[in-house]
């Protein structure tokens, strides 16, 4: 069992964490490890979410901690997550919250028991290769951004390419490059539930397509298929039609948006963090 040293007890500029670590019924992952848990598969020799909790419980720009999820106590109670609590969670700062039907109503059930003083920051156990540096390139980013009420993080297209030539991600291809989604959110300005609302709503009508285009605008999503829209007019866009001032966070670092969403990610995972402790030398994956 890793034991994590130092790390922060959260100052006056932390975010308050939502990690999600649910599961659909759907997921080829789930089924391949501890209880159908898929936070509990095993990446380089340790639950996938302990990775994730190694990096948030040491970083300066985090307080409290929620683990949310469906069937929660499952992830509570595995041996190798309680022994990680007692040995690295001396201030008491992880909870684990009972999820709800989805991701967006998961967050908006968990907003209502965390102090967040308006910052939250969302994010998700199958990301073990998000490291301290990014994560607090993310939260320092964010807060710079004073008027945004939420703010996303994007790693480029070119920057996750070079890194994983052959990974196969999904891409949002605006004018002049790509980007893909780290699973990293900060809500904002005390309008997080305002935002895991209309979330909610998004999320609802995702399996409709027709419904997504008038929620946002036949004009903007024409002009992101013809390659018009720039990131900044792309989130201007999704800002109007949201009503909520949604901005970018485009980070240095392409592990932090390769997530562990397919089999073929965990041989990814193991490799990042074999070079990262050492075992291998560093190579191109």
């Amino acid at each position: 069992m890793t034991e994590v040293t130092g790390g922060g007890t959260g100052g006056k500029d932390a975010f308050s964490v939502i990690l999600l670590a649910g599961d659909r019924p759907s997921d080829s992952l789930a089924q391949m490890a501890p209880s159908k848990r898929k936070a509990l598969l095993s990446i380089y020799g340790r639950p996938m979410i302990l990775h994730v909790l190694d990096t948030l419980i040491s970083a300066q720009s985090v307080g409290e901690i929620a683990v949310v999820a469906n069937r929660v106590r499952e992830i509570a109670e595995h041996s190798s997550i309680r022994d990680w609590v007692s040995k690295n969670d001396t201030h008491g700062r992880v909870r684990f919250l009972e999820g709800a039907g989805s991701p967006a109503s998961s967050v908006l059930a968990a907003l209502a028991s965390i102090s967040s003083e308006g910052r939250v920051l969302v994010t998700t156990a199958d990301s073990p290769l998000l490291t301290i540096p990014t994560l607090e390139q993310f939260c320092r980013a964010t807060l710079e951004l004073t008027a945004a009420d939420v703010a996303v993080g994007l790693a480029t297209e070119h920057d996750i390419r070079t890194a994983f030539p052959d990974a196969r991600r999904t891409f949002i291809r605006l004018k002049g490059n790509g980007y893909s989604g780290c699973n990293l959110f900060a809500l904002m300005s005390g309008r997080a539930s305002k935002a895991a609302e209309i979330w909610q709503d998004v999320e609802g009508r995702r399996k409709r397509p027709w419904q997504l285009i008038s929620y946002f605008g036949y004009t903007t999503l024409f002009k992101a298929l013809l390659g018009r829209l720039d990131l900044r007019a792309a989130f201007g866009a999704v800002s109007r039609s949201m009503k909520l001032n949604v901005q970018a966070v485009v980070l240095d670092d392409p592990l932090a948006a390769m997530d562990v969403d397919r089999p073929e990610h965990i041989l990814i995972a193991d490799t990042v963090l074999k070079q990262r402790s050492g075992a291998i030398a560093p190579a191109q994956l």
